[in-house]
């Protein structure tokens, strides 16, 4: 057995009681706020030369602002800022009160570049914390938009129907890791296929579409980009079967029976080809998708399109787990600024979830992470699966800034 030394004894002895006062005062919030300060977002704002003039409400401080709104029961400002004022916990992890106007100006005069430059940062330290799903270095990402629906009287930037407003939120989701990756917000009457061009595609990335994004320009530039796509045919796009490739007979996999499987040229574009696969749901509905991936069979192409719905369910997921139905503030900017707040609060808590060993599920987790957020881990319930959660988090925070180097 190896005997430590006394000076050894005495320094564990001091860092044992250092880590049980902290935690006293350690809560979810300020373990959010911990691991925001481990990635240095601040230098992320400095470089605006305007920058230094926004003494009371800093991008860092702005950010974490948003991340603990998204924490608390209020979806108001008037709430978060009541909150703040009289939680002292509150006003000494953000180094003071707030003032609504410095609030809400931040909210209107935000660069929103600047805002996705630090969710990005954030996303790359912590995603390595993210559990993958399927084959280790799938690169497989799905686009689509959700629409936000907001009054039109309160919010007139929000045009999307004569009587009726609406935001949109665009994003390109990483289906290994259940989070999105890119995000634009716009109006509710900008189409997909739009907004999809201020996107950048990754090489050797397939990027599955709903047929609202077929445009022959936008799928030209991903195949520029070495990229491939699989992406649902629409009603009125003509084509000429080059080639028909046998599919095995009354095959059916996961619901899925397989049709026909053709390579395609597209009236409109000229040498490009491409394969046209058709599969038939078990209510009896075909669906047809055109895609540049020739080294799949037939069955992997139909499987990958019906990943597709992975999006559908973090939509609905970010909707109801995080505050962005209802905008802090009134102006165009302050809805896509209050976004990248709730995407980093969920990349965090994601990242907590994994890396802790908590194991009854990321909604469990988040949900009691929401309502305990203001309790120190110490009051929590001893032996509890939350508290040796947080307890691994606040330890893993405390340990050497390896843990927290930008991922490669």
């Amino acid at each position: 057995m190896r005997i430590l030394p006394t000076s050894a004894k005495l320094t564990l002895h001091i860092l044992s009681n250092r880590r049980i006062r902290a935690l006293e005062s350690t809560t979810v919030i300020t373990l959010l706020l911990r691991a925001l300060d481990r990635v240095k977002l601040q230098a992320v704002f400095d470089c605006d030369p305007y920058e230094s003039r926004r003494t009371a409400l800093p991008g860092a401080r702005l950010v974490k602002v948003l991340v603990i709104h998204q924490l608390l029961s209020s979806a108001t400002q008037r709430g978060l800022l009541r909150a703040i004022e009289e939680q002292p916990t509150l006003q000494a992890a953000l180094g003071g009160e707030l003032e609504r106007n410095t609030l809400s100006n931040a909210l209107r005069q935000r660069d929103l570049d600047q805002m996705v430059e630090a969710w990005l940062r954030v996303l790359q330290t912590y995603q390595p914390w993210i559990n993958r799903l399927g084959k280790k270095f799938a690169r497989l990402a799905v686009v689509d938009a959700t629409l936000i629906k907001l009054s039109l009287q309160a919010f007139t930037w929000a045009e999307y129907r004569q009587q009726s407003g609406a935001a949109k939120l665009h994003a390109v989701y990483e289906w290994a890791r259940g989070i999105a990756h890119q995000m634009v917000v716009t109006t509710g009457k900008v189409a997909d296929l739009k907004a999809a061009w201020q996107f950048a595609w990754s090489a050797h990335w397939t990027y599955l579409f709903d047929r609202g994004y077929l445009g022959f320009d936008l799928l030209t530039t991903l195949l520029e980009a070495k990229a491939h796509f699989v992406v649902r045919l629409k009603r009125g796009v003509n084509y000429r079967i080059l080639q028909r490739f046998t599919v095995p007979a009354a095959s059916k996999v996961a619901g899925i029976r397989l049709r026909s499987d053709w390579t395609v040229s597209l009236s409109g574009w000229d040498g490009v080809v491409l394969r046209l696969v058709s599969y038939q749901l078990p209510d009896g509905k075909l669906i047809r998708v055109l895609t540049d991936r020739f080294d799949l069979s037939a069955l992997s192409v139909a499987q990958l399109y019906k990943e597709r719905w992975a999006i559908e369910n973090w939509w609905r997921w970010i909707k109801q787990m995080f505050k962005i139905k209802q905008p802090l503030g009134r102006s165009e900017q302050a809805l896509p600024v209050q976004i990248v707040g709730a995407f980093i609060t969920d990349l965090l808590l994601r990242a907590f979830e994994h890396s802790s060993g908590f194991t009854s599920g990321l909604y469990e987790f988040v949900t009691r992470c929401q309502e305990m957020s203001q309790v120190p881990i110490e009051q929590l319930t001893k032996n509890s699966d939350l508290r040796k959660a947080l307890e691994a988090v606040a330890k893993l925070l405390d340990d050497t800034p390896r843990h927290f180097q930008l991922a490669a």
